[in-house]
């Protein structure tokens, strides 16, 4: 009888779990052994509202009685890096190699209890000992992250089938969108966090990793305190989620503290390399706050690259449920995390 209970898991209905610093976006799964994947009933709840999280599995999941749900989880630590560096894989023999790079490379005290891979800057795949050395992405992040997520979703009866740093499938899934489309130009893409945004160059070489911008969304909310002269930073982001034509046409105005800086990295990206960057992508921003991506656009002089959700799903193996609406753009890093179960068409490298 566990052989066929084994077997029939697949055959359950799962949920996408997607935790950023702005919220959690959750969505229900069709049955997980079926291509392409269903997925109907999307939600975008506040960071940490268990209760309503909760509830909205009852909701939405009213069979699955007291046992845990199959759920594919996306979530992106505060403590989590990813640098680009040399990698000299003829080192990997030696016991903390990783360790010791991380460690120098950005000045951390210690790292005994992470969580390290080296990762190839375009394919994305692990680096081994046959690898020949070159540079990488050195990704890494604290177990301690990984255990008060896990702790998270059993609480909520969730079991996850897949638990990464959401970042890489973003990339990824970014990679592989602009190859079929053929874009010519590199992209920077943006996670726009509370007071910092990470940003990374996608160029001809892979993955390029700036240091993090001194600002985030709290500059946003700040600058349009003082635009409307609202009395708090949640009344100004109460306005920013209900944005006037004239709050719109502040935008670059809005985002002048988060330009000064993001500017700069292209510029100097493009000078060194000798490589274009075209577009951006902003991943991050809550549904409400995604015409803010337009304006960040502008104020750099970059064209917006949003995937068409409704033709890309198609093409990563996913579909909606009939009469389910197209979610928003900002689901795009949430739907890398599923949309990375089908395989790549044939004959295009992985992303």
């Amino acid at each position: 009888m566990a052989a066929f209970s084994f077997l029939a898991r697949n055959r359950r209905s799962g949920v996408l779990f997607n935790q950023t610093e702005h919220g959690v976006q959750i969505a229900r799964l069709g049955r997980l052994d079926e291509r392409p994947l269903t997925l109907d009933a999307f939600a975008e709840l506040a960071p940490g509202d268990d209760r309503a999280i909760g509830n909205w599995l009852e909701a939405q999941l009213p069979d699955r009685g007291r046992g845990f749900v199959p759920a594919f989880c996306g979530f992106h630590p505060a403590e989590r890096v990813l640098l680009r560096e040399t990698i000299n894989t003829r080192r990997f023999a030696e016991p903390g190699y990783l360790h010791a790079l991380l460690a120098e490379q950005a000045r951390l005290p210690s790292t005994k209890d992470w969580f390290i891979r080296a990762l190839h800057p375009i394919e994305g795949e692990e680096f081994t000992a046959e690898t020949p050395p070159r540079p990488g992405l050195l990704l890494g992040l604290p177990f301690s992250g990984v255990r008060e997520l896990q702790n998270r979703l059993r609480r909520q009866r969730l079991r996850p089938q897949r638990l990464e740093v959401g970042t890489l499938a973003l990339l990824g899934a970014l990679t592989r969108h602009t190859r079929q489309i053929a874009y010519p130009h590199g992209v920077v893409a943006c996670e726009l966090g509370q007071t910092q945004t990470r940003i990374y160059l996608l160029g001809k070489d892979g993955v390029h990793v700036p240091a993090a911008l001194p600002h985030g969304l709290l500059s946003i909310e700040e600058t349009a305190m003082k635009e409307l002269s609202a009395p708090d930073v949640a009344t100004a982001r109460r306005a920013l989620e209900a944005p006037t034509e004239e709050l719109r046409g502040q935008g670059r105005r809005l985002v002048r503290a988060l330009t000064r800086h993001l500017k700069p990295a292209v510029d100097y990206f493009e000078m060194h390399t000798g490589q274009p960057i075209g577009a951006l992508f902003c991943a991050h921003l809550p549904a409400k706050l995604s015409w803010l991506e337009e304006a960040l656009c502008a104020a750099v002089d970059l064209e917006f690259l949003s995937p068409n959700l409704e033709t890309w799903l198609p093409t990563v193996g996913l579909q909606l449920a009939p009469g389910t609406p197209v979610p928003d753009r900002s689901w795009f890093q949430a739907l890398s995390l599923v949309g990375q179960l089908a395989p790549p068409p044939v004959n295009e490298p992985k992303a």
